[in-house]
């Protein structure tokens, strides 16, 4: 996970990127920009999570996005499954060679673990509301591919002041999202199931990430 971790922007950085992503010249990709920006660094969406959002998922009533254990995708060509599906798809079958791809395929797409599928709520920020909403409004979901994704991040980190496209990644975001949620002392069950973690160790690990869970307690005792 360290990599991952590494990515994780500060604060600061994290309204860079936003800064940049609104200095895109081409307004349509800005709002795109903008919004995977904020659906994966304070969401925590994984990039899979985001290739295959629909607006199906979203209680606006209770503002809780609703990540399923299954979505059929039809996001490639002539109707069949996404790049990003048939990679999974792939690796699948490279393990379990008496597999046949269409069987599997029509399993995609899938959330990476059991517990990935769950419910993130989104009332905190009227920005993220914004974004999830505006997205699912004027697109009904995520439109394009999993490549397109990374071609709106690059191009916010592009032009964004004191980051380059090595400061953060897809991934990262959602590194960003835990580290934000970790530092504001979101209590360890609640943390879990917003990032869709089966492992407790991992949850545990951002919680105490550059001492925060020290510092939280310190204040806690000295306020």
């Amino acid at each position: 996970m360290a990599p991952t971790r590494e990515k994780a922007l500060t604060e600061r950085d994290f309204e860079r990127l936003l800064d940049g992503a609104r200095r895109i010249d081409d307004e349509k990709q800005r709002f795109e920009a903008h919004a995977v920006i904020l659906l994966g660094g304070r969401l925590g969406f994984r990039p899979g999570e985001l290739t295959h959002f629909d607006a199906s998922w979203v209680d606006r009533q209770r503002q809780i996005v609703h990540v399923p254990d299954h979505a059929p995708c039809r996001d490639g060509r002539d109707g069949g499954i996404c790049g990003y599906c048939r990679q999974a798809v792939e690796q699948r079958i490279r393990h379990d060679q008496e597999a046949s791809f269409d069987d599997i395929a029509e399993q995609y797409w899938q959330p990476k673990t059991d517990a990935a599928a769950r419910p993130i709520p989104f009332h905190f920020s009227a920005r993220v509301q914004l974004a999830v909403e505006s997205l699912a409004d004027e697109y009904g979901g995520w439109p394009y591919s999993f490549s397109t994704l990374q071609r709106r991040l690059d191009a916010a980190l592009d032009c964004a002041r004191s980051l380059d496209r090595t400061s953060t990644s897809l991934h990262g975001l959602r590194a960003t999202a835990a580290s934000y949620h970790a530092s504001r002392g979101l209590e360890l069950a609640a943390f879990r199931s917003m990032f869709g973690w089966e492992d407790l160790e991992t949850a545990r690990q951002y919680l105490n990430i550059d001492g925060a869970m020290t510092r939280r307690a310190l204040s806690d005792i000295h306020s």
